[in-house]
């Protein structure tokens, strides 16, 4: 017998259930990093005849209903290698040359009591959702937002005069680069998964903590709403929600995922886990400050509710369910989540490209976001609001909360507005309520 599978990378829940499917038994994840291009992920023993369970319907009802099409890693193959006297997939590898613009899945099973062949292609957007254990690749695009100043607040004529964003002031913000959509429950499974097998975490069902410095719950598994679960030594995202944002994570599982993800891309850490500080000078990944979150937000316009330009460029206050995911909004996934950068011009009801003119989605609604900061509601009125590259209120013993951004998709349109502030206890992991997004220096 002769199986060959050459697709994008699948999750591991994504494998596990073609393998049930195909009668294959459970593979193990020993992770093995052989040379640059190639990462052993999995060794599947297979016992033939095959043929008669890999019926094209249920195969490709697989396929389609697992394989994400959503925003993270670009497209991957996988190829197992055949012992061909005993049909025996002998194991899977990762490649990264063969990257490629369009996903296809080729199957080819040769038999004695049959044949069966099956290809698939399908243009792929930009990227898609990855989740492999042990996989070391994590990608989501960056944008580049220049240095310089902005206005930041709102004054009365745009909102309540007694909200804590009213003082308008300026802002002077270095050079950052910061990712075009929020962190998805694939990308942090990935990333979680190798700190896992690099001994940087402790993990159990219900309970995840970083293993260095002074320990901090990192994602309540316990909760409902976590869609990340951890059994035997493995990360897995529940089906169909890897392409949404990760929305249990607490501030410091924010910023362990921060850490962790320049571990993989070879930058210097920013945070220090025993003291819980930052370095912004360093080349790693962070949060982003209250504001450079507000500055990315703003997209370059001024005195705008909310951070996108209306029809034919001309800005505008108006928001509706075509535009964002809010509280009784009417769209698609008002009473819940979108997936990350759902609002890219195929939402229904039908909208336009959501994107603010930083090329950001989801800057308005969805999650809401960690920032860097701790809250003070009255903060733009103390001098440290107008220091350049401001990192918030100094932690005087009086402050309990962080600063959360953006708005979400249990809250009134008004939140979701590029001044609003809001606040969220560093350790909460709320039901799918609080994402994030990374940043770091060009």
């Amino acid at each position: 017998m002769n199986i060959r599978i050459r697709t994008m990378a699948f999750t591991a829940a994504v494998l596990a259930t073609c393998i049930l499917h195909a009668g294959i038994s459970t593979p193990v994840w020993p992770q093995t990093r052989k040379g640059k291009s190639k990462l052993k992920l999995a060794e599947v023993p297979m016992t033939p005849p095959l043929v008669a369970e890999l019926a094209y319907t249920n195969l490709l009802s697989i396929m389609q209903s697992n394989v994400l099409l959503g925003v993270s890693a670009g497209p991957f193959s996988l190829e197992p290698k055949v012992k061909r006297k005993t049909g025996e997939i002998k194991m899977w590898s990762y490649s990264e040359k063969d990257r490629a613009t369009k996903f296809k899945v080729k199957i080819k099973v040769l038999a004695k009591n049959g044949k069966f062949k099956m290809k698939i292609s399908q243009a792929l957007p930009e990227s898609v959702v990855v989740c492999a254990p042990g996989k070391a690749a994590v990608v989501n695009e960056l944008a580049t937002i220049a240095g310089g100043v902005f206005l930041m607040g709102a004054s009365n004529q745009y909102y309540s005069p007694s909200s804590p964003e009213n003082i308008v002031h300026q802002v002077n913000v270095s050079a950052f680069m910061i990712e075009k959509c929020e962190v998805s429950n694939g990308r942090m499974c990935q990333v979680l998964q190798w700190a896992y097998d690099h001994g940087l975490l402790n993990a159990s069902a219900t309970s995840l903590q970083n293993s260095e410095g002074t320990p901090q719950t990192l994602i309540n598994l316990a909760n409902y709403a976590c869609d990340i679960t951890f059994a035997n030594g493995v990360f897995l995202v529940k089906n169909g929600r890897e392409g949404f944002p990760c929305s249990v994570a607490t501030w410091y599982g924010a910023l362990a995922y921060c850490n962790y993800r320049s571990d993989i891309e070879g930058f210097t850490r920013c945070i220090d886990f025993t003291t819980w500080s930052c370095d912004v000078a360093r080349t790693g990944y962070r949060l982003p400050t209250e504001a450079e979150w507000e500055k990315a937000a703003r997209g370059g316009l001024v005195a705008q509710w909310y951070p996108w330009p209306g029809a034919g460029g001309v800005c505008t206050d108006h928001i509706d369910g075509s535009k964002a995911d809010y509280y009784l909004s009417g769209g698609t996934f008002h009473s819940d989540l979108a997936v990350c950068g759902y609002y890219n011009g195929g939402q229904l009801p039908p909208g336009g490209d959501m994107a603010n003119g930083y090329g950001l989605y989801d800057m308005a609604g969805n999650a809401q976001e960690w920032c860097w900061d701790w809250y003070k509601q009255d903060f733009y009125k103390d001098a440290a609001a107008t220091a350049p590259d401001t990192m918030g209120p100094v932690q005087d013993g009086a402050l309990f909360y962080k600063v959360v951004r953006g708005g979400g998709w249990g809250m009134q349109s008004h939140a979701l507005r590029c001044a609003a502030r809001d606040d969220a206890l560093p350790t909460d992991s709320a039901y799918r309520g609080i994402g994030f997004r990374c940043v770091r220096r060009p």
